[in-house]
Order: structure tokens, then C-alpha cells, then sequence
């Protein structure tokens, strides 16, 4: 058995971010997770897997990279990221809709959106590649959405920042290739929880009818692609983009 590797995870309290610990924790690997409001559950997940976890607000770019030293110093380095998290719409108490159609869009909420979801991510794979570069070794891995990659029924403000993570990996791969370090993004389908518990019955049964397994995805579905691509089996597949949509 190949030795255990350091892996954070942003995101760990979500419903793919959660799965995503339990799998590289069964893995054998020592894995530190952060959360964004859900304090109580990430202390149980963090008791359950015998791990850590650390407050951290993607939308707060002055806290990412001393949460992220703290982080990497604690566990001695840092072999792979994965970035789980990031805003799914805009929030109901602000008066918007939900899932808002391409003339709902607001704006601001688009700009706060965008804050997170790409500006963040990218502070987060920044401060990563740093520590990487130093030790010549590294796994990033983003979770995107089908929403970035085919055109399918979203959100066009959510399906913007998607999109965007797909050049981000692209553009990544390409620098730290020289490094050791790879780079590539899983984009899954409708799964049966997590955000796509927003969308309405009749669009779920839109995907099913179309997807060529005849249902919606799993988060355990992308923890096991995630787990390959951070892991030491993986020592020669970057800049790619895996859809784990079920053959839709």
C-alpha cells in the first residue's frame, strides 16, 4: 500500500465535500477539511474521521492564505487539494429567486457569485501550487457541474463561474506541469442530494429519462473519481475535465 498522502479539502461539510473526506480517509490518507457556516456538523465529521477542520469563507479572500499556512503547517506540507465548495445561488433571504432564469439574474448577486466561486477558488489553488512547487509533487482537483460543460437547464450566472473552472484547470495543468503537480476538474451530473435538491421534480425526471444509466448520480460517484485522481494511481492524467454524469 503506497503511503499516506496529506489532502485538504474545501468544502467538507457539503454533500460531495463530505463524501469526498470519508473516501480519502478510508483510503488510508490523512485528510483536514474546511467549512463555511456548519460548524457543529464539521466537528462530527472531523470526530468521525479522526481528522481536522478549519472555518473558511471563500468569499473572504484576506482569510484564505493564512487559514491555508495554518493549515499546511499543521499537517506538515501538502500533497493534494481538492476544492469542493463554493455559492449555489443567490441566498432567499436577499429577495431572489432561487434558480433564477437567464432575465432573473441579479447582478450583484452574479458579482458575489463570482467572488466565490472563481476568484476564491483560485486564491485556494494558489497558495496550494506554492506549497507544491517547493516539494516538485502535487494533486489539485476541482469539483465543477455539468452546468459548465454542456447546455443543459441552469442557472446562467452559476454556469458561468463552472465554466470558468474548466480554463482555470486548463491553464494550471499548463504551469505546474513542470512541477509535478497535476490538474484537472470532475464535473458532475444531477446527483440525488446536495444542490441539485434546488431543482424541480419534473427536471429531475428530465435527466433520468435521458441519462444512459437511467438515474441521477451519487456523491460516493464522484468521491471514487476523486479519490483516482489525487491518489498515487494517477501519475500521468491532467488538464482534464471528467464528467460523472451518467451518459447523459
Amino acid at each position: 500500500m503506497s503511503a499516506p498522502l496529506r489532502m485538504l479539502v474545501i468544502g467538507g461539510t457539503g454533500y460531495v465535500g463530505a463524501a469526498i473526506c470519508r473516501q480519502l480517509s478510508q483510503a488510508g490518507h490523512v485528510v483536514a477539511f474546511t467549512y463555511c457556516k456548519n460548524e457543529q456538523k464539521a466537528q462530527a465529521l472531523a470526530e468521525e474521521l479522526k481528522s481536522s477542520c478549519y472555518a473558511l469563507d471563500l468569499g473572504v479572500i484576506d482569510s484564505i492564505a493564512p487559514t491555508l499556512k495554518e493549515i499546511t503547517a499543521r499537517l506538515g506540507g501538502l500533497d493534494a487539494l481538492v476544492v469542493a465548495s463554493g455559492r449555489a445561488t443567490a441566498h432567499q433571504s436577499e429577495g431572489l429567486p432561487i434558480v433564477p432564469k437567464w432575465n432573473e439574474v441579479n447582478l450583484d448577486a452574479f458579482t458575489r457569485m463570482l467572488e466565490v466561486n472563481v476568484k476564491g477558488v483560485f486564491c485556494v489553488c494558489q497558495w496550494a501550487a506554492s506549497v507544491m512547487c517547493l516539494q516538485k509533487a502535487g494533486k489539485i482537483v476541482l469539483v465543477g457541474s455539468i452546468d459548465g460543460i454542456k447546455p443543459v437547464p441552469s442557472p446562467v450566472d452559476y454556469a458561468c463561474c463552472k465554466a470558468a473552472l474548466v480554463g482555470m484547470v486548463q491553464s494550471l495543468s499548463k504551469d505546474l506541469g513542470p512541477q509535478g503537480i497535476l490538474v484537472n476538474l470532475i464535473a458532475p451530473g444531477i446527483l440525488e442530494g446536495g444542490i441539485a435538491m434546488l431543482l424541480s421534480n419534473e427536471l429531475h425526471a428530465e435527466y433520468v429519462k435521458h441519462c444512459t444509466l437511467k438515474r441521477v448520480g451519487t456523491a460516493e460517484d464522484v468521491a471514487r473519481w476523486t479519490e483516482f485522481l489525487v491518489g498515487s494511481r494517477n501519475t500521468y492524467l491532467t488538464g482534464q475535465t471528467i464528467i460523472v454524469d451518467g451518459g447523459l
